[in-house]
């Protein structure tokens, strides 16, 4: 999925930049503001900027919590956030620790360099940035390519791209995976 987010929400982008607390969003899957510093390597997403689109936001700096309800739409690089409610916490830095997402369902994506994009969707989904982990939560439902994973409960570890689901992953229903082998 192409960044179209630079063009498309310059005024988003504006306006964020006049609120302090939304330049959390900037690095919230913890980017690097000095991406630019990384030479020749190609960028990874974490090293982009984030955009953020919604209805509304409020942010309280007191409770270190910016909320975005409506519509919201996050992307980095590669990566996009589909969603009706989205809330970031924060340490006192600025930088996010747990950013959980809400929707009917919500929906995540996850371009991957020489493979199938990563897409998942539940009615909750949970990234904890320290980990570097996504908690799919209700509904879940994670696909790469023609392979799909399905349960109540799903963890994907977007460093290692590793997948946890049903017990394993702390939920309670029985996983249901389809695996479609390569064609030659």
């Amino acid at each position: 999925m192409p960044n179209t987010c630079t063009a498309n929400h310059a005024p988003v982008i504006r306006a964020c930049r006049t609120i302090g607390q939304a330049a959390t969003l900037l690095l919230c899957l913890t980017g690097s503001p000095n991406a630019a510093d990384q030479g020749a390597q190609p960028q990874r997403d974490e090293d982009l900027p984030m955009y953020v689109e919604a209805d509304s936001a409020e942010l309280d700096e007191v409770k270190n919590i910016s909320v975005y309800i409506g519509n919201v739409i996050v992307t980095q690089g590669e990566t996009s956030l589909l969603a009706e409610h989205v809330t970031v916490h924060h340490d006192p830095d600025r930088k996010p620790y747990l950013i959980i997402a809400l929707g009917n369902p919500a929906r995540y994506r996850q371009g991957q360099q020489g493979s199938e994009p990563i897409d998942a969707q539940a009615l909750r989904m949970e990234y904890e940035t320290t980990k570097n982990e996504i908690t799919l939560i209700d509904q879940a439902v994670l696909i790469q390519g023609d392979d799909r994973f399905g349960s109540d409960r799903i963890v994907y570890d977007r460093a290692r791209g590793r997948v946890k689901a049903g017990v394993s992953a702390q939920g309670t229903e029985r996983v249901k995976i389809t695996i479609t082998p390569d064609q030659q």
